[in-house]
């Protein structure tokens, strides 16, 4: 009777053992199968060989977990990474340790503006025939609106560098004082140095 129920009671805790281990495959980085015979040790520790199927059963708690095999780089992974339940090792000959990258030739940007056809929405399109027309553009509203935006931005702008003739006078009064105030206060530091001579 104590027999049979130590082994009900054994039944029962097998599952939770089970569940306490994280199953994890490893495969061939280059061809997706699984690696046999790899060794996989957590925080230092050797847990044990892969199957024939490349799973092991990794412990529930740990920091990182290391996989080596002889022909793969060695992978050494924190347990987040390691949750994914996959993880690839890839062969050495396709390994690279750092890859250095070095510019030969230095592209000057402002030189390939310059070159660069100048393009203004504004413009007006091409001449062509009069059989030929674009259905598009004659349809684009989008278009319509940003040409008219732009030409109401340009005319705020001149009105603010003061280029259009029919600046505001407010505007035009504040920028005069501005340039007085300017010259005043250098022809004062002008005066203070022909004293100190």
């Amino acid at each position: 009777m104590y027999i049979r129920l130590f082994l009900f009671f054994l039944w029962l805790l097998l599952p939770l053992s089970s569940l306490q281990a994280q199953k994890v495959l490893v495969c061939d980085g280059a061809t997706r199968f699984p690696i046999r015979d790899v060794l996989v040790s957590v925080d230092g520790k050797n847990v044990g060989l892969t199957t024939w199927q490349g799973i092991i059963n990794l412990p529930d708690s740990f920091q990182t977990a290391t996989f080596k095999k002889k022909g793969y780089a060695p992978e050494k992974l924190f347990r987040s990474e390691v949750l994914r339940d996959t993880v690839f090792l890839f062969p050495a000959e396709h390994y690279l340790d750092e890859v250095v990258v070095i510019g030969k030739q230095v592209v000057d940007g402002r030189e390939l503006l310059k070159k660069m056809p100048k393009r203004d929405i504004l413009e007006k399109k091409p001449a062509h025939s009069l059989l030929e027309f674009d259905v598009g553009l004659m349809l684009d509203k989008r278009l319509r609106r940003d040409r008219q935006h732009v030409e109401k931005l340009r005319e705020v702008f001149k009105k603010m560098d003061g280029l259009d003739d029919k600046e505001d006078p407010i505007l035009k009064a504040y920028r005069l004082t501005q340039q007085e105030l300017k010259a005043d206060s250098i022809q004062k530091k002008n005066d203070i140095k022909d004293q100190k001579k």
